[in-house]
């Protein structure tokens, strides 16, 4: 995609183009310039419900500009940051967008470079979101003490139905804790 097209879906996003309800931008390495200017046009919109931004390289700067759209966005249901070298400062950012905002449903986190840190603020969102029902954090650096808090969340949590930790530094002992200690039969692998 070139500067031009890029251009234009920020606009219709800007102008709230009705029939821009699904968009997805992966592998285009927009980077945190262009999660910025995404950011930025999801603080007005409230026609897209699905954004797709994965290998982007847009890193923790600009996943902050993504989590304080989060708080103001009204229509975002399902949102794919997948592989784009967010870290514990950017995963924390993400939580703490995710303990005001109402209407994410999914979230995909995986293959980033979140650690137990990360898990952990993203385990205190948890306690107090109702809307996110699906949370994917796969091949990333998370580790038991980093399931354990999610583990300790999801005793409170009740909207929660699909979480993916694989590919990650947890044991079996601690994934078989974050099952048993969950609503049994809520909760899908």
């Amino acid at each position: 995609m070139d500067k031009k097209e890029f251009n234009e879906i920020i606009k219709r996003l800007r102008n709230d183009d009705k029939s821009l309800t699904v968009l997805s931008l992966s592998y285009n390495n927009i980077g945190e310039a262009g999660a910025k200017e995404i950011a930025q046009a999801l603080k007005v919109n409230e026609s897209l419900t699905e954004l797709y931004l994965s290998c982007n390289k847009i890193s923790d700067a600009g996943a902050k500009e993504i989590a304080q759209a989060l708080k103001v966005n009204e229509s975002l249901t399902v949102l794919s940051l997948h592989n784009n070298n967010i870290s514990d400062a950017g995963t924390k950012e993400i939580a703490q967008a995710l303990k005001v905002n109402e209407s994410l449903t999914k979230l995909f986190l995986s293959n980033n470079n979140i650690s137990d840190a990360g898990a952990k603020e993203i385990a205190q969102a948890l306690k107090v979101n109702k809307s996110l029902m699906g949370l994917y954090l796969g091949s990333n650096n998370i580790s038991d003490a980093g399931a354990k808090e999610i583990a300790q969340a999801l005793k409170v949590n009740n909207s929660l139905t699909g979480l993916y930790l694989g590919f990650n530094k947890i044991s079996d002992k601690e994934f078989n804790e974050i099952f048993n200690n969950y609503n049994k039969g809520k909760l899908n692998g």
